[in-house]
């Protein structure tokens, strides 16, 4: 009996095991050594396991940097157009990080199903590189494990080679959707070019225009063959009114008065002018002393008029006129005077005329070309419209043309340059199993254990105090 209510005291109640037994209580050693027992051996268990059979792992590092500087071009072509491009940096941007986007290309499937078909491994035993980011700076670091040194280090260089096989892939893929859309806009702008400059050789070719510089040099040639018409007009007046003023003080048309000069010029008209005109003297001398019938004065009356039938055949040999004595009687007398101002006379009804035959001509041109140019009007005023557009069309074209060479020139615009600081390295020395750092863990998590142990023998003593400090308040 004694036995049993001994036993009985020693089996723990709820109460007891909530509150505990007292510090001197030596009973309680064997569960506590117990359960020390198997909590040592929970922890060091997995951890042996792990330091002794475990594989050697080896880790190799790569380090890239992001230069992350802009570029900018431009072309300046005279009298045609200008192109520009600009590539701002890879970091001027808050929601996009090219940093970022070269993590997710490193741990790709694309990236690593090629760097395990180049180094002749499934996918799964290659394994994911662990990239890590350096904030505030362009700065990227990414590790690939395996089973040797060498091994590692060819998965590093491998990942690193697809990565950056990829980024040209990607650039180029890039550069021919961009080429491709280019070279079809550039198409469409040659295409416009062509069909204006057909249209506007079909209106030069209808119109015999070159270009509507052309039309107003035309225009500025009827201005000045107006200029010159006016001028013309005014000088044909003036001599007009000089030639009229002359013939009125001679009594004398212009016509005669040339008449007169030829007949004047002939040798044999003034001597028989002046034959005639002593025969005339004397017939006149002998009527006035003899009778009509007297035979002096039929003789030389018969005299005068055979000196004058010769005078007007050679008047009108002369002339071309039988009309000689009845409208150059008063001129047959050889007067120098007179004979110059008849002279003049001539000059300037012969001015006259050369000035009526120019303004006759400068009005036919004024009319010529005032037609032409009421003609024109519409294929110069089209004319001109088109060479606007096709100077529009060809600025459009060649800025094009050198923004597609321009752009051609940054490859980094969308994917930033990326360089190598630091090549796949060759580890020294094995990254997993660390036994120093295992057993570092289990000396820490057995210490723990005592002190939670060391914790449960002595909290009767703390609890009471807890509850009588409360008791007591």
């Amino acid at each position: 009996m004694l036995r049993k209510l001994a036993l009985a005291r020693s089996l723990p109640t709820p109460a007891r095991v909530l509150r505990g037994g007292r510090m001197t209580d030596a009973g309680r050693l064997p569960r506590y050594a117990l359960i020390f027992a198997l909590g040592a051996g929970a922890l060091w268990t997995p951890i042996a396991t792990y330091v002794t059979m475990t594989p050697p792992s080896y880790t190799s590092e790569v380090s890239l940097i992001l230069p992350g500087s802009g570029a900018q071009a431009s072309v300046n072509l005279a009298d045609i157009g200008q192109a520009s491009t600009s590539s701002a940096s890879a970091f001027s941007s808050s929601r996009v990080s090219p940093t970022q986007t070269y993590k997710r290309l490193l741990g790709a499937n694309r990236t690593l199903a090629r760097a395990a078909a180049q180094l002749d491994l499934d996918l799964p035993a290659l394994g994911a590189p662990r990239v890590r980011l350096v904030d505030e700076t362009s700065l990227i670091h990414f590790e690939m494990t395996g089973p040797s040194p060498e091994a590692a280090q060819a998965r590093a260089a491998a990942v690193l080679d697809i990565f950056l096989h990829e980024l040209d892939l990607l650039r180029e893929d890039e550069r021919g959707h961009r080429e491709g859309v280019a070279r079809a806009a550039i198409a469409d702008y040659q295409t416009a070019v062509a069909d204006l400059r057909r249209a506007i050789a079909e209106v030069q070719t209808a119109s015999g225009l070159l270009s509507f510089e052309h039309y107003q040099q035309l225009i500025a040639e009827r201005d000045a063959l107006s200029g010159r018409m006016e001028a013309a007009e005014a000088a044909h007046g003036a001599a007009d009114a000089a030639v009229r003023a002359l013939s009125a003080r001679l009594g004398v048309a212009p016509e005669v008065a040339a008449r007169n000069l030829r007949l004047h010029a002939d040798p044999e008209f003034q001597e028989l002018a002046a034959a005639l005109a002593l025969q005339a003297s004397t017939l006149a001398e002998r009527r006035g002393q003899l009778g009509a019938r007297h035979p002096q004065v039929t003789h030389a009356s018969h005299a005068v008029n055979g000196l004058r039938d010769r005078l007007a055949a050679r008047g009108q040999a002369v002339i071309g006129t039988a009309a000689v004595l009845g409208t150059t009687a008063l001129d047959l007398a050889s007067d120098p005077s007179r004979a110059g101002l008849l002279s003049d006379l001539v000059a300037q009804a012969s001015e006259r005329e050369a000035r009526a035959a120019t303004l006759t001509a400068l009005q036919d041109q004024l009319y010529r070309i005032e037609a032409r140019i009421a003609r024109l009007a519409p294929l110069a005023a089209r004319l001109d419209a088109l060479e606007g557009e096709y100077r529009v069309a060809e600025t459009v074209l060649s800025s094009a043309l050198a923004r597609t060479d321009t752009s051609q020139e940054d490859v980094f615009a969308s994917y930033p340059l990326v360089q190598v600081l630091a090549d796949a390295s060759l580890p020294d020395r094995a990254t997993s199993p660390r036994p120093k750092i295992a057993i570092a863990a289990g000396v820490a998590a057995t210490l723990m254990l005592l002190m939670a142990l060391a914790l449960g023998w002595m909290r009767r003593p703390l609890i009471d105090r807890l509850l009588d400090r409360g008791a007591s308040a």
